[in-house]
């Protein structure tokens, strides 16, 4: 995908499991995870505390959001709601280290805050 950006999906006859298998086996490969580790603390507690803030933090253009966004708004035909994204790809977006209790109890906030930034690319990004 990196090397043809003009890559059609539709042209070839990959299942939806296939290609997002090979998304998340991209994530899971990068050397840091796409939300990264010094931003998952505050973003915690942003998400517990979203709605009492008036304005959200400005974070670096993530284009897989954008990706993200584009195929929840198409949920009726492909069923891959924002929260159905989020439940896929949290774990390997931000890589939360499982050894402490604080990660697994987090973990909720976690997809949380990638259903957020999904469903707000627009805002955010």
């Amino acid at each position: 995908f990196p090397a043809d950006h003009g890559l059609d999906l539709a042209e070839k006859d990959f299942t939806v499991n296939t290609v997002a298998g090979a998304m998340k086996s991209f994530f899971s490969e990068l050397p840091d995870p796409l939300v990264p580790y010094n931003m998952q603390l505050e973003l915690v507690e942003a998400h517990r505390l979203f709605a009492e803030l008036a304005t959200f933090p400005t974070f670096p253009t993530f284009p897989a959001f954008h990706v993200f966004h584009r195929v929840s708004r198409q949920q009726r035909v492909n069923l891959m709601t924002s929260e159905n994204l989020s439940i896929c790809f949290w774990p390997t977006l931000m890589r939360p280290d499982f050894s402490s209790m604080d990660a697994l109890t987090a973990a909720r906030s976690y997809q949380g805050i990638i259903d957020l930034l999904i469903q707000q690319c627009p805002f955010f990004f």
